[in-house]
């Protein structure tokens, strides 16, 4: 069993790796920005990151001396955490690919920012959030320490933070058109809004360029 947990975590590790790789070169390929966030702005939201990474990624650091298991492992958990990474990441990727080069890892505005409905934008909102999640859960389940549980939290609330930012830059942006942007699947829904802390209305269910 103990060969088996090594290399189903590995293959893993692996997912993740090609995942970054990936990343980091495709991130030369986009537009300039014509307004990027601030580095107190990307300190607000990154702190959780990085702390879900630290939690996840380097089982060293211990919150406290027991760091138990919350179920056994198997090859059964194993299998289930790599399918939910590859899955995760592949749809991390395909959505990236598609946003192309109005992607961007900072909050920021492009030269000529439009909206992005192909592939996966046409069926998920955020499907680059939501394949990395995808992905940390099947990790967490290959894991299965409080540890790892933790860490999941911690970057979904990195997540929300930073998509909550991207919005209100986008609606000020593009102002009425962000309205009339139809939401995955449907028409246009004007009534699906919440008031800003600025009095402007913000529709929660459209994105122009998503994650």
């Amino acid at each position: 069993m103990h060969g088996w947990m090594v290399l189903g975590r590995a293959l893993i590790g692996m997912v993740w790796a090609g995942w970054a790789a990936y990343w980091i070169v495709a991130a030369r390929h986009t537009l300039t920005n014509r307004r990027t966030e601030s580095l107190l702005t990307g300190a607000s939201y990154r702190v959780f990151l990085v702390l879900g990474v630290i939690l996840l990624g380097f089982p060293g650091y211990h919150l406290s001396s027991a760091n138990p298991s919350l179920w056994p492992q198997s090859v059964v958990t194993l299998a289930i955490g790599l399918c939910l990474a590859v899955t995760g990441v592949s749809i991390a990727v395909w959505a990236r690919r598609h946003l192309g080069k109005y992607w961007s890892g900072r909050i920021t505005l492009k030269v000529d920012h439009h909206v992005i409905q192909s592939g996966p934008y046409a069926f998920v909102r955020h499907p680059i959030y939501s394949g990395i999640l995808l992905a940390l859960l099947g990790t967490v389940i290959s894991i299965g320490t409080v540890q790892s549980c933790i860490a999941i939290p911690l970057m979904f609330a990195s997540f929300v933070l930073k998509l909550t930012l991207e919005e209100r830059w986008l609606c000020a942006h593009l102002g009425a058109e962000y309205d009339e942007i139809p939401a995955p699947g449907e028409g246009p829904d004007p009534l699906h809004r919440v008031r800003l802390r600025q009095g402007t209305y913000l529709n929660i269910r459209h994105l122009s360029v998503r994650r």
